[in-house]
């Protein structure tokens, strides 16, 4: 059974699709330092996190203290199954997973991070017009249907 939705965050992409998926799913949802306090080691948990440079931020913590039931991998190049398939592989993954677009919050991103973002996204948005405004100007894609595949999963 799980226990509650974990979430790390940068700039609130992930903390959205934490709280909503927390009500549709009436589960709680806590950050990854209020996770340690709140849960026991193995509980099983859907863990929710951003996506730096193809790599799920703070992975590797959960799964060596959690039983994770399902993974939301948050960004914000557009979904495909091409790019899930690729962050799967990136990160070793073998269990369920979810993309789903969050953002880029410029005014929130910090050091290295608000670096590695805006490398990134020079590269990949090259012959993308929409992707170079996002990545210059920044946006926000977070809605509650990116989530139902993620809910149905859950619920079956």
């Amino acid at each position: 059974m799980i226990k509650a939705i974990i979430y790390y965050t940068s700039t609130n992409h992930t903390l959205a699709y934490a709280k909503m998926l927390s009500k549709d799913l009436e589960i709680p949802y806590y950050s990854l330092i209020e996770a340690k306090e709140k849960l026991n080691k193995n509980d099983e948990v859907i863990y929710l996190s951003w996506i730096c440079a193809g790599k799920i931020k703070k992975l590797k913590q959960v799964k060596d203290k959690y039983k994770i039931k399902c993974i939301g991998m948050i960004g914000a190049y557009p979904k495909t199954e091409k790019y899930t398939n690729e962050l799967k592989t990136n990160n070793s993954l073998h269990i369920p997973c979810f993309y789903l677009r969050g953002g880029i919050d410029y005014t929130k991103l910090k050091g290295i991070n608000k670096i590695i973002v805006k490398m990134v996204g020079k590269v990949i948005s090259k012959d993308n017009a929409e992707l170079a405004q996002l990545f210059e100007k920044g946006g926000n894609f977070v809605k509650e249907g990116n989530l139902k595949e993620i809910i149905d999963f859950i619920k079956k």
